[in-house]
């Protein structure tokens, strides 16, 4: 307890000087382990979009822009911060999920059929809950239980690719409640947002920006915003009834994109805290900063102690699975945006699939805490 209030007064003292140079890259090599070759799309396979390359164009793009200094972390996130935001059965599943894999791999049962990457196992069998809620202990049945699509296949280094990308998020937090530093950037992969208290999907198993945000919370308020070309459907669900963590989401339209069942502007949650904006098809940089500028009176508030960013770069002109138009400067002017809330912040990798164009993008964001 000593420890923690040295911390929040190091925490406080920092809030009041936010000049900083160089901004902690937090990167983990356990994300190479998660690599599936295919997903699923309209009844075709096709490539599968979230590939490990996403993160070293990001890292070796900002270790040569010289804005970051790298830090390579190990899996070191504590359970308990992980059940702060997921059901505890379901991160049980996760963490035997190798040994599932195995007995599935060598089923004969008719029920099984397997996919084209024969390392992955994809759910197919999603159950209503309010119908077909029981969890059964047997090898296939628990699959489909915690999933809501079939973008979230498991594989053997699933579960250490995706505690790896938690651990880095908490790390991040951890920087920041001590007051080491101003702004930090976790490299998270897997991306995390569409993972809710008890369900995965959409390349996501654990919410890393939860994570880090409930972390945050030992300092006082936290604002969650997240830029993501999609609804983050996942961490929505996980804030539904916490008053002390705002969620503002701007992302695409659910009536015409992923994940199509939340994000609408009406759900505001219990205590209000939660704000989405979605934006129609084909917006560009000036609607995107208009509406980034109509939630940031919301912000300023809710007086958050800090600020976590889910950052995805899925809104860039040229995203395969996008349809926004922002280009690489735009990144720059919303991060200048979230500077000058002058709060500690927390950066948070979600989505981003113009590989190429990554590292570009993660430089013209980061930039924009440092060069006005």
């Amino acid at each position: 307890m000593i420890l923690r209030r040295k911390y929040l007064r190091k925490f406080y003292m920092m809030r009041s000087d936010f000049e900083q140079t160089l901004i902690p890259l937090l990167y983990s090599a356990l994300h190479h382990g998660h690599a599936p070759s295919v997903e699923y799309l309209h009844g075709k396979t096709i490539p599968y979009a979230e590939q490990p390359q996403r993160i070293e164009n990001i890292r070796s793009a900002l270790e040569k822009s010289g804005l970051v200094n790298l830090e390579e972390c190990g899996d070191s996130v504590p359970k308990s911060a992980i059940l702060k935001a997921h059901d505890a059965g379901m991160v049980e599943f996760l963490e035997t999920a190798s040994d599932r894999l195995n007995q599935v791999m060598h089923s004969d049962a008719a029920a099984y059929r397997p996919s084209p990457d024969q390392n992955y196992l994809y759910p197919s069998v999603f159950p209503v809950r309010s119908s077909m809620n029981r969890l059964r202990e047997n090898a296939r049945g628990p699959h489909g239980f915690y999933f809501f699509d079939t973008e979230a296949p498991i594989g053997r280094e699933t579960w250490k690719a995706a505690s790896g990308a938690a651990s880095l998020a908490y790390a991040g937090a951890e920087l920041i409640l001590s007051g080491q530093t101003h702004v930090a950037y976790a490299l998270c992969r897997p991306p995390g947002h569409h993972a809710g208290i008890d369900f995965m999907g959409g390349y996501c198993y654990v919410n890393n920006a939860a994570i880090a945000a409930h972390h945050l919370r030992a300092a006082g308020k936290v604002a969650l915003i997240d830029i993501d070309y999609h609804h983050g459907n996942g961490t929505q669900s996980i804030f539904w009834e916490v008053p002390d963590v705002l969620f503002i989401s701007l992302h695409a339209d659910p009536d015409t994109d992923y994940p199509y069942y939340s994000g609408y502007a009406d759900e505001t949650g219990p205590h209000g805290t939660i704000i989405n904006k979605p934006l129609p098809p084909g917006t560009g940089e000036t609607d995107y900063l208009a509406a980034f500028d109509e939630v940031t009176p919301s912000i300023r508030a809710f007086e958050p102690r800090s600020v976590v960013v889910s950052l995805g770069f899925d809104t860039y002109q040229d995203d395969p699975l996008g349809t926004f138009q922002l280009t690489a400067n735009t990144y720059h002017k919303i991060a200048r945006r979230v500077a000058a809330f002058k709060l500690p912040t927390l950066l948070i990798q979600e989505g981003g699939y113009a590989v190429e164009s990554l590292g570009k993008l993660a430089v013209s964001f980061l930039s924009g805490f440092i060069v006005p």
